[in-house]
């Protein structure tokens, strides 16, 4: 398996979808906390959920542009390769991963949508969406999980049909998701004297990098129980994307940041609050790239 199929597209599709998931998550929850009441959450949700909405969609166009005919069709002018990606859409095979992604995604973008365009109709003072905001909160979760089955889907992958993979892709979805409302929040100027999303985020940072200590203890031992070097050792390229983008860059230092912040009690630059958000999300891609390749390393 040293031949590497799936590479940075697919790559950029399981971090855009999880953290368009993860944005959707947060503005369907502010929505049920009713806390759009506030002005100020009603525009963090408003323009998260409309994050959320063009990542997932620009996702999806990566996952088909990379795992289907539809390169060849581009680059040898074949409209039959260029189009096979919508038989996708013509059936459903409850047995194929590929099929129930195609739909949950199909669904996940059209309430997404109707999501979006609710916030259009009324105002924070009338705000009744919250039918919408439940099933995106759902969806968003399926998308996310959805993202670590696909390649879980693989059999006899030792990296890849580790099941604490869903939960690591989830937290992570959930922790680019915040990433992509602190970019808003600050887009907006929005401030944070009592550090409560900076509380909130290193919370589930804490969470993500107690589940990855168990995967890469996981990872070490099944690598030393089939003779291998450690496959997300730092001999390895997916080693050193792990440990240095994945933990340090994406983890390590976003939660230094965080933690000086709160203790410092001072109010946070937008230039660092864009530093933590941006720290973040590469962390993110390069969580997932560094899992690619790791189960085809070997």
């Amino acid at each position: 398996m040293s031949e590497v199929h799936w590479g940075l597209l697919v790559a950029a599709y399981l971090f855009l979808a999880g953290a368009g998931a993860g944005a959707l998550f947060i503005s369907g929850a502010l929505v049920l906390s009713e806390k759009v009441v506030h002005t100020h959450h009603w525009s963090t949700a408003k323009f998260s959920a409309i994050a959320g909405l063009l990542l997932l969609m620009l996702g999806t166009g990566m996952i088909v542009f990379d795992l289907t005919s539809f390169q060849y069709g581009i680059f040898n002018g074949d409209m039959s390769k260029l189009l096979r990606f919508y038989r996708l859409f013509m059936t459903f095979e409850p047995s194929s991963m590929m099929s129930i992604g195609t739909w949950l995604l199909t669904l996940a973008i059209v309430f997404a949508l109707l999501f979006c365009f609710s916030f259009k109709r009324c105002n924070q003072e009338t705000f009744s969406s919250r039918g919408y905001a439940l099933i995106n909160l759902i969806l968003a979760v399926c998308v996310a999980s959805y993202t670590a089955l696909l390649i879980g889907d693989i059999k006899h992958n030792i990296v890849w049909s580790n099941s604490i993979l869903v939960v690591i892709f989830l937290v992570s979805a959930i922790s680019s998701g915040a990433a992509v409302v602190l970019i808003v929040k600050t887009w907006l100027k929005q401030s944070d004297p009592h550090h409560r999303f900076a509380k909130a985020d290193s919370m589930v940072m804490l969470i993500e990098l107690f589940v990855l200590g168990i995967f890469v203890y996981a990872i070490a031992n099944v690598s030393k129980f089939y003779g291998l070097d450690n496959l997300l050792g730092m001999a390895t390229s997916a080693g050193k994307i792990w440990w240095l983008g994945a933990v340090v860059v994406g983890l390590v230092l976003p939660l230094l940041l965080n933690i000086t912040s709160i203790m410092g009690r001072v109010g946070v630059s937008h230039a660092k609050e864009y530093g933590i958000a941006a720290l973040t999300l590469v962390g993110a891609f390069c969580l997932r790239y560094s899992v690619l390749l790791a189960g085809q390393s070997y």
